[in-house]
């Protein structure tokens, strides 16, 4: 299992343009080539300057449609980069979402849509992903924003935690089910060290650190496995140096844009 992070900032932050920098684009991670993570209006430039071949592209999965995760128009630019000769993209989002963000014409030949509700499971070229709830506020009442369990065709786990604070009951429960522990952890760090007011929808490193520590006494994450920590926000980032060195002493990587991690092979 390989993931890059095409994007590794929270929405305050602004276009760095085609070349990031050291700067951070809006959230947005590949996995294994295949299978993208969020779709933002920065993207399209992390494609470019990472490499990422669309035509590799099968399926987009929408965490939740707030701006700096979800732009329907790049979506459709980034579909119709693909070979029209390829089935079309399939772009997973959440199903109350999709009435308000995706225009109903938009089950054209080069994009599929598929709704899902947080807490429902499906599958995507071979892959299973789990969602869950996550705490997040969106604009609906009762709509949730979703966390996701990805499964690869090799049975590796990826468990995808962003936007959300301190994991709902619901998802600590569908965890705690689990018979398999992931093999890599993407946590949510918007705050990064300073206990801000945003950690009523967002998290900090000490709020990880101890939902980490939570998940190892349940048996749910093993010791060792490769935690990541993105989302961060632009005012969390002043002293780089400082904030690298608390969160690798807390047992994470500070992730960042263009950042790749492949797991080893048994």
């Amino acid at each position: 299992m390989e993931i890059l992070f095409l994007g590794t900032g929270a929405a305050d932050w602004p276009n760095p343009g085609e070349h990031v920098n050291g700067k951070r684009r809006l959230s947005s991670m590949l996995l294994d080539t295949s299978i993208l993570i969020d779709c933002g209006p920065m993207t399209l430039d992390a494609i470019k300057e990472f490499q990422v071949n669309p035509d590799l592209l099968t399926d987009l999965l929408i965490t939740h449609p707030h701006g700096d995760h979800f732009d329907f128009a790049v979506i459709e630019h980034l579909a119709m980069l693909r070979n029209p000769a390829l089935p079309p993209l399939r772009l997973h989002i959440n199903l109350q979402a999709t009435l308000r963000a995706v225009p109903s014409e938009a089950t054209a030949p080069r994009l599929t849509v598929l709704g899902y509700l947080p807490g429902q499971e499906f599958t995507c070229n071979g892959y299973h992903a789990a969602t869950m709830p996550a705490n997040h506020i969106l604009e609906i009442p009762n709509e949730l924003a979703a966390h996701f369990l990805i499964t690869t065709p090799t049975r590796e786990r990826l468990l995808y935690l962003l936007d959300g604070s301190w994991m709902p009951l619901d998802t600590w429960r569908k965890l705690g089910e689990e018979t398999m522990p992931p093999d890599i952890v993407v946590w949510e760090m918007t705050c990064g060290t300073l206990d801000d007011w945003r950690v009523r929808e967002h998290c900090n490193l000490g709020m990880i650190s101890l939902e980490a520590k939570a998940l190892q006494g349940m048996g749910c994450l093993k010791p060792g496995t490769p935690m990541f920590c993105s989302h961060l926000m632009r005012g969390a980032c002043q002293d780089m140096e400082k904030l690298q060195a608390d969160v690798t002493a807390a047992g994470f990587t500070l992730a960042a844009d263009g950042l790749r991690f492949q797991t080893k092979s048994e």
